[in-house]
Parts: C-alpha cells; sequence; structure tokens
C-alpha cells in the first residue's frame, strides 16, 4: 500500500471529515490533490481508496508521461539484446514492458504492462499467469512501487514464471523520485544491495550479477539472477 498516499488522505480526511460522506465532494478534492480523476460513488475504507488511487497515479504517470530510456543504461539497455538471444531461449517475459522496446529484437517474447497499449498484453505483474514457465523473464524498472511486502512478493512471482535453470533481469531503484509532478505520489521502493542479495537467497536463485548501473534519471541497480 501507497504509504504517502493514505498519509495525505489521512490529513485530508482529519481537515475536512465531510468528504467521508460527500462522494462528489471527496472526487474533486482527489483530483486537486493527486491529479487523477477516480470513478467513486461512496467511501468505502482508506486501503480501498488508497490503492485506487495509486493504480490511477502510476497509469497517469507511465501511460502519459514517463519515456523510455533503455538506451542510455551500460548493463541494462541495449546491450542485453544480444546476451538474452544468444541463450537461445524458447520463451521470453519481459514484465512491465513499458513500450516493449524490446519486441522483434529480443525473439520469441512477450510483453506484459498494465497501463501501455504497445504491451502484447495488458496486465499487472501479479495478475499474470501463463500456462508454461519462461526461459529469460525481463523486469526492468517494473518492480519499484509500493511497500517491502508488495515489491518481495512480485519478485516471488517473477520467479515463480520462471523454469529451473532460467535467467531474471532486473533494473531496480534505490528510491530515487521521479522529477516530473505528476510522479510525487508515486512511491518509490529503496532497494539496497543487502535487499538484492537476501532475497535472491531466500527465493531459491543464485546472484549472477550486481552492477551500479547509471542513466539520466541517477544510479540504479543492475542484477541478474538465475533459478535454481
Amino acid at each position: 500500500m501507497n504509504s504517502k498516499i493514505i498519509k495525505q488522505l489521512q490529513v485530508m480526511f482529519t481537515a475536512s471529515p465531510q468528504l467521508m460522506r460527500d462522494s462528489d465532494l471527496l472526487r474533486k478534492a482527489i483530483n486537486g490533490t493527486f491529479g487523477v480523476d477516480i470513478n467513486i460513488s461512496s467511501f468505502d475504507n482508506l486501503a480501498t481508496l488508497t490503492e485506487i488511487i495509486d493504480h490511477e497515479v502510476l497509469k497517469n504517470y507511465f501511460s502519459k508521461v514517463w519515456q523510455p530510456q533503455t538506451k542510455k543504461y551500460k548493463y541494462s539497455g541495449l546491450s542485453i539484446i544480444d546476451e538474452v538471444n544468444n541463450l537461445q531461449p524458447k520463451k521470453v517475459l519481459d514484465l512491465g514492458c513499458g513500450y516493449n522496446e524490446f519486441k522483434g529484437k529480443i525473439n520469441n517474447l512477450i510483453g506484459i504492462d498494465p497501463y501501455n497499449d504497445k504491451a502484447d498484453v495488458q496486465s499487472g505483474i501479479l495478475e499474470y499467469n501463463a500456462q508454461t514457465n519462461f526461459d529469460v523473464v525481463i523486469c526492468l524498472g517494473s518492480i519499484n512501487f509500493g511497500t517491502v511486502d508488495k515489491i518481495y512478493t512480485e519478485l516471488e512471482h517473477a520467479v515463480s514464471l520462471t523454469k529451473d535453470g532460467g535467467i531474471l533481469y532486473f533494473r531496480v531503484n534505490p528510491g530515487t523520485q521521479h522529477e516530473a509532478l505528476e510522479a510525487k505520489w508515486i512511491e518509490f521502493f529503496q532497494w539496497t544491495s543487502e535487499f538484492i542479495i537476501n532475497s535472491a537467497e531466500r527465493l531459491g536463485c543464485e546472484l549472477v550479477t550486481l552492477n551500479q548501473d547509471m542513466g539520466e534519471r541517477g544510479s540504479r541497480y543492475y542484477f541478474k539472477l538465475k533459478k535454481l
């Protein structure tokens, strides 16, 4: 759950409790504060409302504002195209593919994304399931948003979609906020090398590579896992 949004909602409801009983006024207040227009008929609870707003904030930013910087990254950029193809994978999954930049460049790739219609399948990470697992799973900038329980659950799911012996590629954010106004309410998880190392072991994976990867938006962690 997005702690930034729920804290702001608590401030709003404490100052103006009438918002909890006036759906039209609540909708206007949400639009004015978070910059998203949601369809709400009544106030249910803070947790549900936070999830709705969080989804719309992410959708607004990643479908209308954000632009990819893939080619700017040394390790997690275009260089992984040849690396993945050299593995001769039969099935590759790009989780959170954005504009699906690797489509037609990486063989046998399926790109999923909850916000971008360039994806082969429009789906969130946790909502996506497949009948057979993938040789390679790519997660470049997609498992970055929310609290530690959400991040770890998405990691588990990414590993569950990977074949034994398969490879997973990640680019993750150490908590650097994006500068655009529309990103103000996005909660970026603060990835650390310790979290990466310990998660890999817990998830039954070998940590193959761990590097700092510098792009225009600042430093990121690039790491590669092998599912054992």
